[in-house]
């Protein structure tokens, strides 16, 4: 039997690698489409690999620029592992479309199925893709990091995690805010190159406004002179001048350029600065309020106008001896703590 078997095959032999045979059309396939299955492939693998190793020099590119600006390198390195990853995979995927079609297989009923797919999770999937989206064009445009001090929407804080699909602000008071980076409309960024600290000062209607400025500028030379607060300046304390008025005080601004994130700590620096300024000066911050005593039948009884002299009693009335006036009010008492505004 086997000896049978074997001539068979023998007499077989020839048929299958005659002109005409099974050997002949599987040199033809594979000079025709086994070639082109090749260099398919090669060129994926090619392509994928030239786009790599550019996107590795776009890589330390980044992080170099990161270091001179002093930025965080997860933005480079996200950045090229996330460009990576989707060059491999459009590379491979179209070429394993091509080599399916050299294969013979009808590509048309598979493309209308991924299309069917692809739709259902583009419906169902759509608030992720956008995450994912929203997330890759804020680290390609860089506009925020770790570290940085931003508002998002209603919330401030500082971000302490990124990630294409959200992130994580903590405010001030600890409180830890997880944000899907789809819903960012609008960011406010203050670590962004500097900060500018806005101080908002009141001293009294009838204080001299160029004793209050050489206060001002008595507490800005105080303040350049701490080297632990003049490190966080970029420039001296501006005086604006008079930026509102009321009945009792006129409320003076003051600008100053700082680091990023350190605005709140010169600023308070800065009042702590002028509060011992303005008291040295005998500067009064703010005048007494008025007041005004009213009986059931509407009788005034008494009333200190406001805009005094700052000393605790209205321009209209006068200190007596000590003793209370006897309609409830105490016109040598002191009219209550002073405080500075902004």
């Amino acid at each position: 039997m086997p000896r049978a078997l074997a001539q068979s095959i023998a007499l077989r032999i020839p048929t299958l690698l005659g002109p005409n045979g099974v050997g002949e059309s599987v040199l033809r396939w594979s000079l025709s489409h086994g070639v082109r299955i090749v260099i398919i492939v090669a060129t994926a693998y090619v392509l994928s690999r030239a786009a790599r190793k550019l996107l590795t020099r776009l890589e330390q590119r980044l992080r170099t620029e990161d270091a001179e600006a002093g930025r965080s390198p997860q933005r480079s390195k996200t950045l090229a592992e996330v460009s990576r990853s989707v060059v491999t995979m459009v590379a491979w995927v179209i070429a394993t479309l091509l080599v399916l079609g050299e294969l013979g297989l009808n590509l048309t009923p598979l493309v209308a199925s991924a299309s069917i797919v692809g739709v259902a999770l583009g419906f169902g999937a759509q608030s992720l893709v956008r995450d994912f989206l929203t997330g890759f064009f804020v680290l390609l445009e860089d506009q925020y990091a770790i570290g940085d001090v931003v508002e998002i929407g209603q919330v401030a804080g500082t971000v302490e995690r990124f990630t294409l699909r959200m992130t994580s602000l903590r405010s001030e008071d600890g409180t830890l805010h997880n944000i899907a980076n789809g819903t960012i409309q609008r960011v406010s960024n203050s670590s962004a190159g500097w900060a500018r600290a806005l101080v908002d000062i009141g001293v009294a209607l009838e204080a001299d406004l160029q004793q209050v400025q050489e206060a001002f500028t008595t507490a800005g030379d105080a303040l350049l002179a701490d080297q632990e607060v003049s490190g966080m300046m970029l420039e001296p304390p501006d005086i604006l001048g008079p930026q509102s008025m009321s009945e009792s005080q006129v409320t003076i601004r003051v600008a100053i350029k700082t680091v990023p994130g350190r605005r709140a700590i010169v600023a308070r620096a800065y009042r702590h600065e002028v509060k011992g300024a303005l008291e040295r000066s005998q500067i009064p911050i703010s005048s007494p309020s008025s007041m005004m005593i009213v009986e059931s039948d509407g009788k005034v009884l008494s009333m200190t106008p406001a805009g005094g002299n700052g000393s605790g009693f209205g321009s209209n009335a006068a200190p007596n001896d000590g003793a209370g006036s006897g309609d409830g009010s105490d016109t040598g008492a002191d009219d209550g703590p002073h405080f500075l505004t902004g």
